[in-house]
């Protein structure tokens, strides 16, 4: 096997908990060459993981798709995100080895399939990994052992800081008020007065960045606005060029809190402590949608399970919040 591709066009959010996945194949097999295929907005960041040595965007002219990956030549596929268009750009390509997961009828069209139904309690970044660990079980690969951190951007900090505008001893809080689309978005008021509170309870001067994207803007905003008239830092974040400066600059963040979102999940890249609200339904989206960030720099927080109360991120003790919040960040000073 001496060059692998890996289909993987999806949300930025889906896309970070693929990189467990993309670090033990490109471990196992270090000497391959592993292409990934994902969304055009997603190429820059995709180019910037270690595991990855080229991104191929979707331009959206399937033909044009297939016949750029049959010009490939590539040993096998790996269809990390399958859906029915897939197999039709797949299908008439000549990989030797192709691989999908065991979901959805289309399955049976594919010569190879793994099981990617991880274990309860297990974050869904697993499901990845579990393909990943078929495809080297089947071509004679060890599975190596994952790493407690996924990005080294430690090089970079210093100056991320500084772009920041961190002073002295402060610690960077950075704080995202949109969501991702399993959760409900907390309330303006309510992300004030946890700011409000963290910066009393904790024993270090704190800085607290407000990040945003696009209409997000008007959210952050407001809360700046809100914490106004208190003696608190709170800026707005220095807007950047690209997803994958973003992505990097958040390395210099001491904690990262926001809804289950995208930027929460490229923090966990950096093994960054993250603070997470979920929706509260059984199917318990704070495990499954947990960061990759270490379990013991982890803090998810739910509403009450039910239909009516599952979204309703007001329901939260914002009270409880800030204190857990703030005798975590005391104990790492």
């Amino acid at each position: 096997m001496k060059k692998i591709l890996v289909i993987k066009h999806d949300k930025i959010g889906d896309f970070v908990l693929t990189w467990p996945a993309f670090y033990l194949l490109k471990k196992a097999m270090p000497d391959a060459i592993i292409d990934v295929f994902v969304a055009k907005v997603i190429t820059p960041f995709a180019e910037a993981c270690p595991y990855i040595d080229n991104a191929i965007a979707d331009s959206g002219d399937d033909a044009a798709i297939a016949e750029y990956i049959a010009k490939q030549h590539y040993d096998a596929v790996i269809v990390a995100h399958s859906e029915m268009r897939m197999y039709k750009i797949l299908k008439n390509i000549d990989i030797p080895y192709k691989l999908a997961p065991k979901h959805n009828w289309y399955q049976y069209l594919y010569k190879h399939r793994a099981s990617t139904d991880y274990k309860k309690g297990e974050g869904c970044w697993r499901g990845s990994c579990m393909l990943i660990e078929y495809f080297l079980s089947h071509h004679g690969y060890p599975i190596p052992s994952l790493p407690k951190q996924y990005w080294d951007m430690s090089e970079y900090k210093p100056k991320w800081q500084q772009y920041y505008g961190q002073q002295a001893d402060e610690k960077l809080i950075f704080i995202h008020p949109g969501t991702g689309g399993s959760s409900g978005s907390v309330a303006e008021v309510d992300l004030a007065k946890m700011i409000s509170h963290i910066n009393r309870l904790t024993k270090s001067d704190c800085h607290f960045v407000l990040t945003y994207n696009g209409d997000e803007l008007v959210l952050a905003q407001n809360i700046q606005a809100l914490l106004a008239d208190q003696p608190i830092r709170v800026s707005l974040a220095k807007p950047l060029d690209s997803l994958r400066d973003f992505a990097e600059s958040l390395v210099a963040a001491d904690m990262f809190i926001a809804g289950s979102t995208g930027p929460l999940h490229i923090a966990g890249l950096h093994n960054v402590p993250t603070v997470g609200f979920y929706a509260g339904r059984r199917s318990a989206p704070h495990i499954r949608w947990q960061t990759l960030t270490e379990s013991s720099k982890r803090l998810t927080f739910t509403p009450p399970i039910g239909k009516k109360t599952g979204r309703n991120m007001s329901l939260i003790d914002f009270d409880q919040v800030s204190q857990e919040i703030a005798d975590f960040l005391n104990k790492s000073s």
